[in-house]
């Protein structure tokens, strides 16, 4: 069987980028992009797996630990869940090259562009590539469609349910 997955990234397309640095590492700087939890439920009721796809470098960086984003990741399936939906799996890449923090200073699959997390989840289910796709707001998740032969759209709007439903291909 094959699936099809709406990759989505984190910062910036679930939750607004609301502080100076852009890294997102506590719950209180988390605040949902207006329309996320309507995007998500439709993307389910059209039988999307829906999975985030996020670098998240700031803990190389020493920004925040790994744990602060766990944390992270269960408030929003909390806050998800009490809306009646859920995200189907959130993958993330803790490494950078240039990090400060010595156990996830190195190059990495993970980190995007390059495709090792749609690698991961097409192990666990099949990607069905033609009607797959990555919502992204920076050149790198464009990349990561383009490298792993899905498409990609850039999100630079206000609401993601009002963007979503503008794409004509998604169904």
């Amino acid at each position: 069987m094959i699936y099809k997955i709406a990759f989505l990234d984190r910062d910036g397309v679930i939750n607004k980028s609301n502080i100076q640095s852009g890294y997102i590492g506590k719950i209180q700087h988390f605040k949902l992009v207006p329309g996320c939890i309507k995007t998500i439920k439709y993307l389910k009721l059209l039988k999307y797996k829906v999975v985030i796809v996020s670098n998240q470098s700031g803990i190389a960086r020493g920004y925040f630990k790994i744990s602060d984003v766990y944390k992270v990741h269960k408030h929003l399936q909390n806050i998800l869940i009490k809306n009646n939906t859920r995200l189907d799996k959130i993958l993330f890449c803790p490494f950078h090259k240039d990090g400060k923090i010595k156990k996830y200073r190195k190059s990495s699959k993970l980190r995007k562009p390059k495709t090792g997390m749609f690698q991961i989840i097409n192990k666990i289910w099949k990607v069905d590539k033609n009607n797959s796709f990555m919502i992204g707001d920076q050149v790198t998740d464009m990349e990561f469609a383009k490298k792993s032969g899905i498409k990609g759209y850039l999100f630079r709007e206000k609401n993601l349910y009002k963007f979503v439903k503008s794409i004509n291909k998604i169904n």
